[in-house]
């Protein structure tokens, strides 16, 4: 799998909203030269941003710095796959080269140094960019851009916010590494479920078991073992949501084969055990 750059901005755009939906996400890692606002309306599934991984939700709303690698994946999820969001992808000088170099703009330039990083928001501000981003759908350009001005200042003055990666901005050279995780994610992504020989995925990657072990812990700051129990822990809650399953069928849908360790893995993760969990989560439940 190749490493996959995006290119989005046309000559004759200043910047691109667009709101999406479709069936599942299954993009691959990938980078481009803008910065990219994300609000996510609907869909929830797993979210990488540089060496950061962890569940998304609706009502996620994210900003990446340019050549961050990111993906939203949910196409491994049982349910709740279909994505409905906006998208925000501008460039630093799609206003002018400078112009938020200007002293009234000094908070905004801040963020944008901070979202080199991936960054996302919660509380009250992030309530208040989730209109003024579904406002900036529908309107002109030149609307939109006192829009994409406002939303910027919103986030630039919250102190809600949650950085997500340690790795910052990725150079050309290392694009290659990015492929080689790329491969490595979808593999796990594609066979959680399953037994997951350590061997037989560093051979994938062309390295030693030691290697690759270093490698994959540099990478999203967890053993292999914890990646993979986090995966099969989400697709549990998800599968929690439906009724009709009992736990013990969670358990093994998910890839657990012990109970037990399924019961303890899961509370730790979610701070419930899973049978609270459904009554808590399930659709229709009462």
């Amino acid at each position: 799998m190749k490493f996959f750059q995006e290119k989005i901005l046309p000559g004759d755009r200043l910047f691109v909203v667009k709101e999406e939906t479709f069936p599942y996400n299954d993009f691959p890692l990938h980078t481009h030269t803008e910065y990219e606002i994300i609000l996510v309306m609907k869909s929830r599934g797993t979210r990488y941003v540089g060496d950061h991984i962890a569940d998304f939700f609706p009502g996620d709303l994210c900003l990446f710095g340019p050549n961050l690698p990111h993906t939203f994946y949910n196409k491994h999820m049982p349910a709740d796959r279909e994505v409905h969001q906006v998208v925000i992808q501008f460039d630093e000088n799609c206003l002018g080269a400078g112009f938020f170099e200007k002293p009234q703009f000094a908070a905004i330039k801040d963020l944008l140094q901070r979202a080199g990083h991936g960054l996302t928001f919660t509380g009250p501000v992030r309530d208040l960019a989730e209109q003024k981003i579904k406002a900036m759908v529908n309107v002109d350009e030149a609307e939109a851009v006192a829009g994409l001005i406002s939303v910027l200042g919103l986030l630039a003055r919250s102190t809600e916010y949650e950085v997500l990666s340690v790795q910052k901005q990725i150079t050309a050279s290392a694009q290659k590494d990015t492929a080689r995780m790329n491969v490595i994610y979808h593999y796990l992504l594609d066979n959680f479920r399953s037994d997951i020989e350590l061997e037989d995925i560093a051979a994938m990657a062309n390295l030693t078991v030691p290697a690759f072990c270093r490698y994959f812990k540099q990478h999203t700051r967890k053993t292999l073992s914890e990646f993979v129990n986090d995966l099969r822990i989400g697709y549990a809650c998800s599968l929690l949501q439906q009724k009709e399953l009992s736990v013990l069928q969670v358990c093994f849908e998910s890839g657990f084969n012990n109970i037990s360790y399924f019961n303890r893995r899961f509370k730790k993760q979610t701070g419930v055990p899973p049978l609270s969990y459904q009554k808590n989560n399930i659709r229709g439940y009462s």
